[in-house]
């Protein structure tokens, strides 16, 4: 079996190949880094060094091979033979392979004419939609119809942390990646192509539906209080995530947008909520993990897209505000995520200068579409605070105001 892993990155390299691998796959990584696509051809293996407990255990993943992106016979040879494909690129840069996974698909289609289906790794609510979006438009006419009944646009919910690679590991191993140990891995059951076909047999593959809750349990959770964290941690002026789930005032504004979020999302989709809050009791145990040195400028960064209306943290809120509930504890994450300053950040030092030209409430509705007055009163009553630096109790004295 032979499977393509577009993208050889955190996620790429450090998950889905490895789900790849495990079960009995070969695969080729397809990825612009010239230094990693030669390396990987060079050694044909490379160790993820799980954190477990206080130590890193490496488990290698063998059996692979890759191809220059810019090679463009070379990816659509790849994908064209593949029995399964997966991307983890980023959703930005979706749009410029498009055109790509399009002629693979024509020239499979010519070839063996076997249906494919693609595994979309991408931190994106609707991803199979946007992606199916970008790839129609360059399928030729004749093709058209294999396009829709055999190629399967699958989201995926990837919940593995994959943070940095120690320098002291990247030294001996150029290829080397940290992860945690999580690897379950949700998918939407309805993507598959041809529809009723079985599962392809990739070990910890969750198939579900419908499946908008794993899409949101993980953004609007998990993603959300990550985000939050880091952004409080900011303004602390700590530098990593194992600090900050070190800090108790930090874990109790967390764990309890934590729960804002689950209950919400419980409602909305009528879902079991002791589910949803074993989720968040987890992901605390999760964040608390010694070994993932994850900086807070890695997971705070490009706040413009992270506090947009429908990502993260606003999303969360709003979905806390449409069910019924008052999401004051998501709403610091918010306001902190306005004062995320870092220097060699465009989009945080373009929200900084807009707020001190504009001001709070302006930014409010300009990076986040948040208009209504009492939404917008909370956000800024937080974002005083924390600009302030006011003690850990006045902030808790308003947030449980702001919870009446």
């Amino acid at each position: 079996m032979r499977a393509v892993m577009y993208g050889a990155g955190n996620i790429g390299r450090g998950f889905i190949t490895e789900r790849f691998y495990l079960s009995g796959y070969h695969t080729t990584l397809i990825d612009v880094n010239t230094d990693t696509v030669e390396a990987i051809n060079r050694e044909r293996k490379y160790p993820i060094f799980v954190t477990r407990g206080t130590e890193y255990v490496p488990e290698w993943v063998e059996n692979v091979d890759a191809v220059n992106g810019r090679d463009e016979a070379a990816v659509v040879d790849a994908i064209a033979g593949a029995d399964i494909l997966a991307t983890a690129l980023g959703v930005n840069i979706l749009p410029f392979v498009a055109p790509l996974i399009a002629k693979a698909i024509s020239a499979r289609k010519r070839q063996s004419h076997l249906p494919l289906n693609i595994l979309i790794c991408e931190n994106l609510i609707g991803s199979d939609r946007y992606l199916h979006e970008l790839v129609e438009p360059h399928i030729p006419e004749e093709d058209k119809a294999f396009f829709e009944e055999s190629i399967g646009f699958v989201a995926v919910s990837v919940g593995r942390t994959v943070p940095p690679t120690p320098e002291h590991l990247r030294q001996q191993y150029p290829l080397a990646i940290c992860a945690e140990p999580y690897s379950e891995l949700p998918v939407d059951a309805a993507g598959f192509r041809p529809i009723g076909c079985a599962y392809p047999p990739i070990k910890g593959l969750c198939p579900f539906s419908p499946f908008a809750f794993f899409i949101e349990r993980k953004l609007l959770i998990h993603n959300m209080g990550h985000a939050l964290m880091a952004y409080l941690a900011y303004q602390k002026g700590y530098g990593f995530i194992r600090e900050a789930a070190c800090d108790g005032e930090i874990k109790y504004i967390v764990s309890r947008a934590l729960l804002e979020s689950a209950r919400a999302l419980a409602k909305r989709h009528g879902a079991p909520l002791d589910d949803a809050l074993q989720f968040t009791e987890d992901l605390m145990i999760r964040f608390e993990n010694p070994l993932l040195v994850d900086s807070l400028d890695r997971v705070g960064r490009d706040p413009k897209r992270k506090l947009s209306p429908d990502d993260r943290l606003v999303g969360a809120f709003r979905m806390v505000r449409e069910t019924g509930g008052s999401p004051a504890h998501i709403a610091v994450g918010i306001a902190a995520g306005f004062l995320f300053d870092s220097k060699g950040d465009p989009a945080a030092q373009e929200i900084t200068a807009y707020i001190a030209e504009n001001g709070i409430e302006r930014a409010l509705e300009r990076y986040s579409g948040i208009t209504e007055k009492e939404d917008v009163a909370m956000i800024t009553a937080l974002f005083r605070l924390l600009s302030e630096k006011a003690p850990f109790e006045r902030l808790v004295d308003t947030l449980s105001d702001l919870k009446k």
